[in-house]
């Protein structure tokens, strides 16, 4: 059991409180991650404490697929050391010396790196690049994971924006993987200029209720099975959890969730990051 020492420094390393500046802070007030606290690391264990199978269980729900329980705590342990590493570090001097509105917050940066990090990915795509701040975490995952021959394709539609700009040189080359687009995400998908098979997607642009909806459905096909469906800012409207329900089935007689129908294997939230994990069904 850890002590409330232990308990206090973690939660100091967890918080907000010296990076409320971000995308939305003149709309909104940045509040501690109660989901990123120190119970991170310990959340498997705590689950299984107060888990029990019904009996009237449909069997259904017990999937073969492999389980991803474990990846609330991977996802956990890299959030952690990124967010207290030099790298981050360095990131909020370069946000803050650039200037933070309309980048991201470094609990939402360390949950990406985290995600990024657990699914390995190979291919990626981005909407709502801006200036690199989300970029750069999902490259520094790519390095450290040892993925050379990953690619980032990340759209950026104003054209008055330094995209990229956050991003480290060492980072930034195409050898290490960043592959910048300007212009519409719809244009890219109409004249076929983005893989057909992806690993991951992250929606950072338009945040309006439809726009994030069309996005979703837009790139939930081209994910492979065990692909990432990553959205920023899913606070901002209902679009998120809409979709995600979407992606259930459900047993007409337990009413419980139908593991073989079902397009998801896991999902959640922690900050403003919602992400889903694709299953593909028959």
């Amino acid at each position: 059991m850890p002590s409330a020492r232990q308990e206090e420094s973690e939660l100091r390393v967890l918080t907000l409180a010296d990076d409320t500046r971000n995308k939305h802070s003149r709309q909104f007030k940045a509040q501690p991650n109660i989901l990123a606290l120190p119970s991170m690391k310990r959340m498997s264990a705590i689950s299984r404490s107060w888990w029990r199978r019904p009996n009237d269980m449909n069997l259904s729900e017990l999937s073969p697929a492999p389980s991803y329980y474990g990846m609330w705590d991977a996802v956990a342990r890299f959030a952690v050391e990124i967010r207290a590493s030099d790298f981050m570090a360095e990131m909020v001097r370069r946000r803050d010396a650039f200037g933070s509105e309309g980048a991201m917050g470094a609990i939402d940066c360390a949950t990406l790196y985290g995600l990024t990090r657990w699914v390995r990915p190979t291919v990626i795509v981005e909407s709502g690049g801006y200036i690199g701040m989300s970029s750069a975490f999902i490259l520094k995952a790519l390095a450290d994971g040892k993925l050379a021959a990953s690619k980032l394709y990340s759209i950026e539609l104003s054209q008055e924006c330094e995209q990229g700009a956050l991003i480290p040189d060492e980072l930034r080359s195409a050898s290490a993987g960043f592959v910048p687009m300007r212009g519409k995400v719809e244009d890219f998908l109409k004249r076929d200029r983005l893989p057909s098979l992806i690993d991951m997607f992250l929606h950072d642009s338009s945040h309006s209720y439809r726009h994030m909806l069309w996005e979703f459905r837009q790139f939930w096909p081209r994910l492979r099975d065990g692909g990432l469906l990553v959205s920023h800012d899913v606070q901002m409207n209902g679009a998120f959890p809409e979709f995600v329900t979407k992606t259930y089935a459900h047993d007409k007689k337990t009413g419980r969730r139908d593991a073989q129908r079902t397009s998801h294997h896991e999902w959640g939230r922690w900050g403003y990051i919602g992400f889903a994990v694709k299953k593909a069904t028959r």
